[in-house]
C-alpha cells in the first residue's frame, strides 16, 4: 500500500476491509434481522429508489466483530464505523500503520482528510429587497428569501412540514434563542463526543455551536419581522460533527457517521456547509474518490438530497480554487454563492470537477445573511461563504419535497435547475444559476396545498376543501375526496372547481356521521397531460382525518348562504367583474338597476348555484338586455335568494369616453 509520510505522532488513518466477513447465509439472516430495526419512514423513502427486495442490503450490516476485535487487540481504538464503507477511522503512529498494512482483510488505508475553514469576510452592499408584501413579516431575512421566490411558496401555505431535514456542523445553539421557539427536533447526536447534546458542553470551545446555529437558522428559523428560514415547518435531525478545538477542525471521518445516522433516522434532506480538502488534490475531485462523496453518493442512492456547500476557496490566486468534497459529487446539490444583487461573490469556490461536469449545480445569497446569533436570547447577525447559501437551497428543496414527497433526489435536482436562470446556459462560476423556488414546485406537474379546509354545517355535513396548483389544465372526471368513517370502505364524491391563476380551488360535501365518529379521507386529481397525483401521498394508506365532535372546525351559517363583493374595477369604463360567494346551493338572480330603480341587465336568472366557498364571478360591458350601451352614470346590482338578498352601487363612465 502506498500511504503518504504525515509526520511523527499519531495520525488519523481511514483502514477499509476487504469484505463484510459473513457468509452468504449469515447475510440473508442479517439482513432481515436489521430491516425490522429501521423506522417505516426510512424505508418509504428508500423504496423511491431501490426494489422492495433490496431495501436494506450488505451496507447495513454492521462490521465484521472478528476483524474489529484483531485491530483492537493491537492496541488501536476505533474512532468511527462505517457501515457502508465497510472501514474505520483510527489513530495511528508509524508502527502500528505498518502492522495494520499487514493485515489479510484490510484493503487499503488512507487519511483522514480535514479542512481548515473559516467565515470570509463580510463586504457591505446594500439589499435590494422588493416592496411587495406577503404574509409573513421577514424583516432583514427577506431579501435572503426573496432573491430565491421562497415567501410566494410561504403565501400558498408551504412551510416545510411532514420533511425531516438532517443537518451536519459544529453544533447548534437552540433551545434558548427566539428564532428556535417553534423548531421541532426529533433527535440530535453529538459524534465528537458521543452523546446526545449538540450544543455547547464542557470542554466545548466558546464557539463549538457557532457554524450550526447560523446554518440552522438560515434554514429553519422563525421570528417575524427579524428572521423567517425557507423551511421554519420542517422536522430536524441534528448531528453535530465538526471539533473546533482541533488543529484540522473539520475531519471527514465524523462526517460519514452522521449522514449514516441520519439517513437511518429517515432524513428526507441532508444540509452539510463542510467540506474536505486536505490529502487530496483536484484529480480526486471526480465524483468518485473523496470519502464523504462516496458516502453522499450512498446517501443519494438510498433516496436522500443532499445539498452541500462548494467551498470559499475561489478567490482569484488561490492556489486550490475548485469545489471541495463532497460538493464534486455526481448527484449531490453543491451551492455556490452570490451577493444580494445577483453577482458571484468572489470567494464562491468554482468548477469544474476534475471530470469535466459543471460545477456548482446553483447559488443563492451568501453575503451578508441574516442569522441568528448564538449565546444570545434574540440577537441576529450577518453571516457569509457558501456555508449559508446551502442552508437556504436546502430549505427550498424541502418545500419541494413537501409539495411532491414522491420526488426522488435526481427529480428535485432537475427541478431547480432546470428552472433556475442560468439553465440554458450555466457554467462554473454560477451553474445553472440563482434558484427559482415558485418554478421549481411546479416543474414535475400537479401538486396540492398541504392541508384541507373543513367546515361544518349541521344540516349539509363537512365541506373539505383543497387548492390544486397545475400550469396545466386538469381532467374533470379525476377530481374527487375519498371518504370513510368507522373504518369502512372509502366513499369517492366528486370535487367541485373553480378555476384561479396558478390552481384550482376544490371542494365537496361530505355527509355528517353519527356523533364522536371520525372521518378520513383523501383527494386525487390528473392533469391533461396524463400526470395524476393522489393527497396525501400514499393515499389511501395515508389519509387526512378529523373529528365530527371537534369543536374547533368553523361552521357555516345558513344565515350567511351568500356574499356580494364590490365590481371591479369601480368606476368602470369598458368592463367591470362583480363577483360573490354561495355558501350553501339555492337558486338565485343578479340584476342591474339604474338610479329610477328600472331593470337594465339581468346577469343571472333565477339560477340554481353549487356551493362555492369562492367567488363566482359575472362581468357586465355597461349594455342592457336589449344589447345597448347605457348612459354613464351611477347604478346598483342586486343579488337575491328566497330568503336573503345585497345590494352595491357602481359607477359607469363608458358613455363620457370618446
Amino acid at each position: 500500500m502506498n500511504i503518504p509520510w504525515l509526520g511523527w505522532g499519531q495520525q488519523k488513518y481511514w483502514i477499509f476491509f476487504k469484505d463484510k466477513g459473513y457468509s452468504q447465509s449469515e447475510k440473508i439472516y442479517l439482513i432481515k434481522k436489521e430491516k425490522v430495526t429501521f423506522p417505516v419512514r426510512t424505508l418509504k423513502r428508500r423504496a423511491k429508489m431501490l426494489p422492495k427486495d433490496q431495501l436494506v442490503d450488505g451496507d447495513d450490516l454492521p462490521l465484521f466483530t472478528p476483524y474489529l476485535d484483531e485491530i483492537s487487540r493491537m492496541g488501536i481504538q476505533t474512532v468511527v464505523q462505517s457501515r457502508w464503507l465497510n472501514a474505520i477511522s483510527a489513530k495511528l503512529t508509524d508502527e502500528q500503520l505498518r502492522q495494520v498494512e499487514q493485515l489479510p482483510f484490510v484493503s487499503k488505508i488512507k487519511p483522514v482528510a480535514g479542512y481548515w475553514r473559516e467565515l470570509p469576510p463580510q463586504p457591505q452592499l446594500d439589499f435590494h429587497a422588493k416592496s411587495q408584501s406577503y404574509k409573513f413579516d421577514y424583516g432583514p431575512s427577506l431579501i435572503q428569501n426573496e432573491m430565491l421566490r421562497v415567501p410566494e411558496l410561504h403565501d400558498l401555505g408551504f412551510d416545510g412540514s411532514g420533511i425531516l431535514v438532517g443537518m451536519l456542523d459544529t453544533g447548534y445553539d437552540y433551545k434558548y434563542h427566539i428564532a428556535f421557539s417553534n423548531l421541532n427536533v426529533k433527535a440530535e447526536y453529538d459524534f465528537i463526543n458521543n452523546d446526545s447534546t449538540t450544543h455547547n458542553e464542557d470542554g466545548d470551545a466558546s464557539n463549538q455551536h457557532d457554524h450550526g446555529t447560523y446554518t440552522l437558522s438560515a434554514l429553519g428559523g422563525f421570528h417575524e419581522g427579524e428572521l423567517i428560514g425557507p423551511a421554519f415547518g420542517a422536522t430536524f435531525l441534528l448531528a453535530k460533527t465538526e471539533d473546533v478545538r482541533s488543529e484540522t477542525p473539520v475531519e471527514e471521518d465524523y462526517w460519514v457517521a452522521g449522514i449514516e445516522w441520519l439517513e437511518r433516522e429517515g432524513a428526507d434532506v441532508v444540509n452539510s456547509s463542510l467540506g474536505y480538502l486536505d490529502w487530496y488534490s483536484y484529480k480526486d475531485m471526480d465524483g468518485k474518490t473523496a470519502t464523504t462523496t462516496i458516502a453522499a453518493e450512498k446517501a443519494i442512492k438510498k433516496g436522500v438530497v443532499v445539498v452541500n456547500s462548494m467551498g470559499n476557496e475561489g478567490t482569484p490566486g488561490n492556489p486550490w480554487l475548485y469545489m471541495i468534497a463532497p460538493a464534486d459529487g455526481f448527484n449531490v446539490i453543491s451551492v455556490g454563492a452570490v451577493y444580494s444583487n445577483g453577482e458571484l461573490v468572489p470567494f464562491s469556490s468554482r468548477g469544474p470537477t476534475y471530470d469535466g461536469r459543471t460545477k456548482p449545480d446553483v447559488v443563492a445569497m451568501g453575503s451578508n445573511v441574516h442569522v441568528a446569533k448564538p449565546s444570545t436570547v434574540s440577537s441576529y447577525r450577518q453571516v457569509g461563504g457558501t456555508s449559508l447559501s446551502s442552508p437556504l437551497i436546502a430549505g427550498v428543496v424541502t418545500l419541494i419535497l413537501q409539495a411532491h414527497p414522491d420526488l426522488t433526489p435526481f427529480q428535485v435536482r432537475e427541478a431547480i435547475r432546470e428552472t433556475a436562470d442560468r439553465a440554458l446556459n450555466p457554467d462554473n462560476d454560477y451553474g445553472w444559476g440563482l434558484v427559482n423556488a415558485y418554478e421549481a414546485i411546479s416543474y414535475h406537474g400537479l401538486f396540492f396545498s398541504p392541508k384541507p379546509e373543513i367546515f361544518v354545517n349541521h344540516e349539509l355535513g363537512y365541506m373539505v376543501s383543497i387548492k390544486i396548483f397545475s400550469k396545466n389544465k386538469l381532467i374533470p372526471d379525476s377530481l374527487f375526496v375519498y371518504y370513510t368513517a368507522a373504518n369502512e370502505n372509502f366513499i369517492r364524491l366528486p370535487l367541485s372547481v373553480s378555476d384561479e391563476s396558478f390552481g384550482y380551488q376544490a371542494w365537496a360535501w361530505i355527509p355528517g356521521p353519527a356523533e364522536d365518529s371520525e372521518i378520513q379521507f383523501y383527494f386525487s386529481a390528473a392533469e391533461n397531460n396524463g400526470n395524476s397525483k393522489f393527497h396525501p401521498y400514499n393515499a389511501p394508506e395515508s389519509y387526512f382525518i378529523f373529528s365530527v365532535s371537534d369543536s374547533t372546525i368553523p361552521p357555516i351559517d345558513l344565515l350567511k348562504n351568500f356574499e356580494l363583493y364590490q365590481n371591479y374595477p369601480n368606476p368602470f369604463i369598458r368592463l367591470t367583474t362583480i363577483k360573490y360567494d354561495i355558501i350553501i346551493p339555492d337558486k338565485v338572480t343578479l340584476i342591474i338597476y339604474n338610479i329610477m330603480g328600472q331593470q337594465v341587465r339581468k346577469l343571472v336568472d333565477d339560477e340554481y348555484h353549487e356551493q362555492n366557498p369562492f367567488p363566482y364571478q359575472k362581468v357586465w360591458d355597461g349594455r342592457d338586455d336589449n344589447g345597448k350601451k347605457v348612459t354613464s352614470g351611477i347604478y346598483f346590482y342586486h343579488l337575491k335568494s328566497d330568503k336573503l338578498s345585497d345590494v352595491k352601487r357602481m359607477v359607469f363612465l363608458g358613455s363620457e369616453i370618446k
